[in-house]
């Protein structure tokens, strides 16, 4: 099985995630040369994309497409670029040349609601001093439409944004509106084999709940079946699970355990539903079927379900103890593997890093390596996405060399989200907010990486479920400390 892959941008959580749950499948997926792909805030080569699809379309099973890197030069640039709705429709007609089925996926874009003060290269410029006060027009807007809020409101809110600035956002989204409900006509005209668009760090009002609410509206009344749920990163690990299903003749049945009594009720931050729906979606897009019970299931999956006080480990740590919580997901993980299921664990509890007192707990009990699948990152929806695709990769292929390259995935994972997301990345930049800093200068870059290596090399020694990695080459992709990377040393013994 070969698939083409057209990630939304060069990152290893994004591309390189996708590429490993490939050969967690046992399949192969072949990225575009480096060449033409975007480096951060600059766009990709549209036009070379476009032709590597044509070239490598009669070399590959499958096409999984990025329509925001097909269209936009990727997932950053579609929030920054100024090409025209008549620069980037005609972009699209590539996909009807292909003699392959294609899996395409867009993005509704994001509207950030701080100031990003010294981190603003994902965004405008702007967004250093009028972030929040857009997000905030935006969310009068969308209230309005809803007859939530009277015009004041609405007067007020615009009042404290430039002109220009709002044009040049409302803009943007329109384009990338427009993009998303001509993918719908690929879909509805079978271009596209299946098509998901997933709403980025989104919530229950703003201008990207409005997006979501009109692109379901149309997916309703073209009577399609879209996937349309939360999420972004993880999307390219989740749609090469489903299509290396699907080619094996394979529907994984999934189980979902959590101990939390009402912990599917509850919304993450970064979504705008409450958990149970994001589950079912994620597991729908995976190429999966939810089972009620475990003993019918190929894969159980368990929750740590968001808090009662949502946290982020970046600007909200926790405060309060979640040792209750704690010990009944991991009697729930022990006593699915007594009963001899496979077990992925998806940790949703908090964003941007898993609980690291459950992953203590469960490296102490002796069951954090004997998990299939681990995650804790992000949002919600990039933890469910990524966990279940590993998960249903164990389904799907249990060779020793695809199960080899599960562990490291697992191993990998338990280090980013379990340590580096959750403790080591908030300590640095607590050091770097004392001397009035976001993200580490340039000159310091290698230092700080040096630094990055030796601690997750040093945390992982203490981790039974690692035995015998050691981590090398820690690196920022993108310069700050958002995305981590680094290579894994198996020594044996």
């Amino acid at each position: 099985m070969r698939i083409a892959l057209l990630p939304p941008d060069e990152r290893p959580n994004t591309a390189g995630y996708a590429v490993w749950i490939g050969e967690c499948t046992g399949a192969e997926v072949v990225l575009p040369p480096a060449e033409l792909m975007p480096r951060f805030r600059q766009p990709a080569d549209t036009a070379g994309l476009a032709d590597w699809l044509r070239n490598v379309a009669g070399e590959v099973d499958h096409a999984v497409v990025s329509l925001d890197m097909l269209v936009h030069g990727g997932l950053i640039p579609s929030r920054l670029t100024s090409d025209r709705i008549t620069d980037v429709l005609p972009r699209l007609d590539v996909l009807r040349e292909l003699d392959v089925p294609v899996t395409g996926y867009q993005v509704i874009t994001r509207l950030p609601h701080y100031d990003s003060v010294g981190r603003s290269r994902q965004e405008p410029e702007f967004w250093t001093t009028h972030g929040r006060r857009i997000h905030e027009l935006g969310v009068r807007w969308d209230a309005h439409a809803l007859g939530e809020v009277g015009d004041v409101e609405v007067a007020a809110a615009r009042e404290a944004v430039p002109v220009e600035y709002a044009q040049e956002v409302v803009g943007r989204r329109l384009r990338n509106h427009v993009v998303n409900l001509a993918a719908l006509e690929l879909a509805a005209d079978g271009t596209l084999e299946t098509l998901v668009i997933t709403s980025d760090d989104t919530a229950p009002r703003g201008l990207p709940a409005a997006d979501r609410r009109a692109v379901g509206q149309w997916i309703d009344r073209l009577g399609v079946e879209v996937l349309l749920y939360p999420g972004a990163d993880e999307v390219p690990s989740v749609l090469v699970a489903r299509v290396a299903a699907r080619a094996a003749g394979i529907r994984p049945r999934v189980a979902v355990r959590c101990p939390d009594p009402d912990g599917l009720d509850r919304v993450a931050p970064y979504e705008d539903r409450p958990i149970a729906l994001g589950v079912a979606r994620q597991i729908r897009a995976v190429g999966a079927v939810q089972v009620d019970e475990p003993d019918d299931a190929d894969l159980v999956l368990v929750l740590h379900a968001p808090a009662h006080e949502p946290g982020d480990w970046v600007s909200n740590p926790p405060t309060r103890s979640s040792e209750a919580e704690t010990a009944a997901v991991v009697t729930e993980v022990l006593a699915q593997l007594a009963r001899g299921h496979l077990v992925a664990l998806a940790d949703v509890r908090y964003a941007n890093g898993s609980d690291p007192g459950l992953v203590a707990a469960l490296d102490a009990a002796g069951a954090l390596g004997r998990l299939v699948a681990y995650g804790g990152w992000n949002t919600a929806g990039n933890t469910l996405g990524t966990t279940l695709a590993a998960g249903i990769s164990a389904v799907i292929d249990s060779s020793p060399a695809a199960a080899a390259a599960r562990g490291r995935y697992l191993a990998n994972k338990i280090i980013k989200d379990g340590h580096y997301l959750p403790t080591l990345r908030p300590l640095i930049q607590r050091e770097l907010a004392d001397r009035g800093l976001a993200d580490p200068p340039l000159a310091e870059l290698d230092s700080v990486q040096r630094r990055i290596t030796r601690d997750l090399d040093r945390w992982a020694q203490t981790i039974r479920a690692l035995e015998g990695y050691r981590v090398r080459d820690a690196r920022l992709p993108w310069q700050y400390t958002f995305t981590v990377d680094f290579d894994l040393e198996r020594h044996a013994g």
